[in-house]
């Protein structure tokens, strides 16, 4: 079963509530360096200006040109993932982010979304999916 998180703009209302879903997911309350694996950006459509909360779509585009082959595809789910062991922190898969989702920790690793990987194989979906009452975030099974 491999899976694609799919993010619809034209859906989205910027409610935030996938940006907090995956804050609560990743992290501890009292982590002083938390981050969303979610951005907020401002759009504007006739006329009108509107916040979404992209995320990664796991297109793989980063472990194409990763050079020590610090990121994978997990071959149950279909996730891109990282093993940040081997990651040297050369920022290569950063510039080939189409959406500009790749962080890098405080030990300067690179991070991304893991598509909530632990709660998948419980079952469950995506914390940022789960919360989306709009219904702009959806698993697709391919």
């Amino acid at each position: 079963m491999s899976i694609k998180i799919k993010f619809n703009a034209e859906k989205c209302v910027g409610c935030y509530a996938c940006h907090i879903a995956c804050l609560d997911a990743h992290h501890e309350v009292d982590e002083a360096d938390a981050k969303s694996f979610r951005a907020i950006r401002k759009v504007q459509k006739e006329g009108f200006e509107k916040n979404i909360c992209p995320g990664c779509t796991h297109c793989g585009k980063c472990m194409e040109v990763c050079p020590v082959h610090a990121i994978y595809r997990d071959e149950k789910t279909g996730l891109i993932l990282t093993d940040k062991e081997l990651c040297v922190g050369c920022h290569v898969c950063e510039n080939a982010c189409p959406l500009q989702m790749i962080r890098f920790d405080v030990q300067g690793k690179m991070e991304k979304c893991d598509g909530c990987i632990e709660r998948l194989r419980e079952g469950r979906e995506p914390a940022c999916v789960r919360t989306c009452f709009a219904g702009a975030l959806t698993v697709e099974q391919i």
